[in-house]
């Protein structure tokens, strides 16, 4: 793994804390690479939206907001659904099958998050991931697809703060890619609609919280 990837891995883990700021001393020490590349991959980083660039002042965690976490949920379902509802148009027996597949690896590590989630975070962020991208994945669009993964780690970094808090929430969120799923399996936009609407809308609710008890 490269070192964009692996500070790209312990931003989207939570291994910093949201608006703390990203020492160039500290960076070296723990990831042992030079200034120029650490600084190059905080640029790349910035540019997804996983840290804010200050100019000569250095970069920074991006800071908890509720307003953000709506925007961005607001996004994911735009682009979720809009994809979803090319994809319902365009997906064959290939687009099904890597949907139900997809929905298989997500259902088998999400049953080992409801008993360790330090150990399956990776493997359930990426299972996660493949799930929604696959439900879109016929929407013949790799720009959509391309801002979508954006918005989805943008998402996902804030997820971490409220798995943080109040743990995995087990069987109600597998019960949920399965709603997803039979929505999608029986081309039924209004109901996979509704079932990103409440799956990803109830990130915010949560965080809603998390933000009054900070």
């Amino acid at each position: 793994m490269n070192l964009y990837e692996t500070l790209r891995t312990d931003l989207l883990r939570g291994d910093y804390k949201p608006g703390s700021r990203l020492r160039m001393e500290s960076l070296k020490t723990r990831y042992g690479s030079g200034v120029n590349l650490l600084r190059e991959c905080l640029t790349r980083l910035a540019s997804d939206g996983l840290v804010i660039a200050e100019g000569q002042k250095g970069f920074h965690v991006a800071s908890f907001s509720t307003k953000k976490m709506e925007e961005l949920t607001r996004l994911r379902i735009l682009l979720e659904s809009n994809g979803a509802e090319q994809s319902f148009v365009n997906g064959d027996m290939e687009w099904e099958s890597n949907l139900v597949a997809a929905h298989h690896k997500l259902e088998h590590v999400e049953s080992k998050m409801r008993n360790n989630i330090e150990d399956n975070f990776m493997m359930w962020h990426r299972c996660d991931y493949e799930f929604h991208a696959a439900l879109i994945g016929a929407c013949d669009s790799e720009l959509h697809m391309h801002y979508h993964r954006q918005i989805y780690d943008q998402f996902r970094q804030f997820v971490m703060m409220e798995l943080r808090t109040n743990g995995f929430r087990g069987s109600h969120i597998i019960d949920e890619h399965q709603v997803i799923l039979e929505a999608a399996l029986n081309r039924d936009l209004p109901a996979c609609v509704h079932a990103l609407e409440s799956h990803l809308g109830g990130f915010v609710e949560r965080l809603r919280e998390f933000g009054e008890q900070r």
